[in-house]
């Protein structure tokens, strides 16, 4: 006896996304199977390009070895440099399920909600930092660093159906801040210079 799908025509596409509370279905609002964070939340037909991505992927992790790893990393010391790993990774995979990995389940396949909005809220998130403790480059570089990993990472996470790649770079770029790990996250009494308190401070300390 044919199944009642063949008796009806019905064709089941490979690459659908399961529909209802099937045997293995996620309870969570992303897509079932851990999508987000293997590529087998890829399919064929959504991977065939993905190799052109992988350079693209690249250029946050180089920029951000040259201009912050290997200029600061003599000075930095063994503890900066894992303080730095621990913190990049653990900022870089909350910021991918944050403005990536909630976007892409909530809005799959809307590029304006699940991608460029998305982006441009993840560029302006990084005004934050900057108004505390702004960078000695000035803020247009940090801007256009988190320009090129939200709007690239963004349409790479939108394209390939996953997070997985695009998790790594991003925890690549952000484990090279040696810097801002000794001169902000480090405390004082680890070896490292401590840190000069805002004029404000110094003038509470002086009326003390």
């Amino acid at each position: 006896m044919r199944s009642a799908a063949s008796a009806t025509g019905a064709v089941t596409r490979p690459d659908s996304p399961p529909t209802g509370r099937s045997a293995g279905a996620s309870p969570w609002p992303w897509p079932a199977g851990a999508g987000w964070w293997n590529s087998g939340a890829c399919p064929d037909l959504r991977c065939r390009d993905s190799g052109r991505w992988s350079g693209a992927l690249l250029v946050p992790p180089a920029g951000a070895i040259a201009t912050e790893l290997i200029p600061n990393a003599r000075k930095a010391g063994t503890t900066a440099a894992l303080a730095a790993a621990g913190i990049g990774v653990t900022n870089a995979l909350a910021e991918e399920a944050l403005w990536r990995g909630v976007p892409l389940a909530v809005f799959p396949g809307r590029q304006v909600r699940g991608w460029l909005w998305p982006s441009l809220g993840f560029i302006a998130w990084h005004l934050v930092p900057l108004s505390v403790r702004p960078h000695p480059r000035g803020r247009w570089p940090v801007l256009l660093g988190a320009g090129l990993i939200g709007l690239g990472y963004g349409w790479a996470a939108q394209k390939t159906g996953s997070l997985l790649a695009v998790s790594m770079a991003h925890a690549a770029t952000d484990s090279c801040g040696v810097r801002a790990a000794r001169t902000i996250w480090l405390p004082s009494d680890s070896g490292q210079k401590p840190r000069p308190f805002p004029p404000w401070r110094e003038n509470n300390r002086a009326g003390d």
